[in-house]
């Protein structure tokens, strides 16, 4: 009675962030399919809309609408690439902090052994191994950085939409004065 239950139809909760960015991960190829298929359905409806162009005097501003539209669902569809990569690269950063972390007790190890063996070696020795690991994590730091930078998305204008009608109209008399 005291202890808390799980609906049956919870999912578990991930275990892990790697976990988390494999489930964000198929989410997003999921949602990417489905715009796909909404791009799919505005361009065959403004095929459509070409086609009726004699005959519906909406068509045009239909056709149009359909474009835009289309537009739309490929600027949400690549927003969702790029944030489908930004969660790869997370998953990736994650690793290699847990490689970083496996590192630093590696890197606490060997400085323990350097203490015993310092008498043996020269204090000049010992300066240029730790510059030369300060240079190499200021370097995996400036890569991690490069690596984790936001991606820029472009815009889509109406002159855009109103070639792909022209072309879209072109065809449409083509297909018209071959029958």
């Amino acid at each position: 009675m005291g202890g808390r239950q799980s609906k049956p139809d919870e999912a578990p909760a991930p275990s892990s962030l790697q976990e988390l960015g494999e489930d964000a991960a198929t989410n997003l190829d999921q949602k990417i399919e489905e715009i796909g298929v909404k791009i799919q359905k505005a361009e065959e409806e403004a095929r459509q809309w070409v086609a009726q162009q004699s005959t519906n005097p909406t068509a045009k501003a239909r056709a149009m609408q359909a474009l835009k539209r289309k537009k739309l669902y490929e600027q949400q569809r690549d927003q969702l690439v790029n944030t489908q990569f930004n969660v790869e690269n997370l998953a990736f950063q994650q690793d290699q902090a847990e490689i970083t972390a496996q590192t630093v007790l590696a890197m606490k190890k060997a400085t323990e052994q350097l203490k015993d063996q310092q008498k043996r070696m020269g204090v000049e020795d010992v300066d240029k191994l730790t510059d030369d690991m300060a240079d190499i994590q200021a370097e995996m730091k400036d890569i991690q950085a490069a690596l984790a930078a936001p991606s820029a998305l472009g815009a889509t204008g109406e002159d855009e939409a109103e070639a792909e009608l022209q072309a879209l109209y072109a065809q449409q008399s083509q297909k018209e004065a071959e029958e």
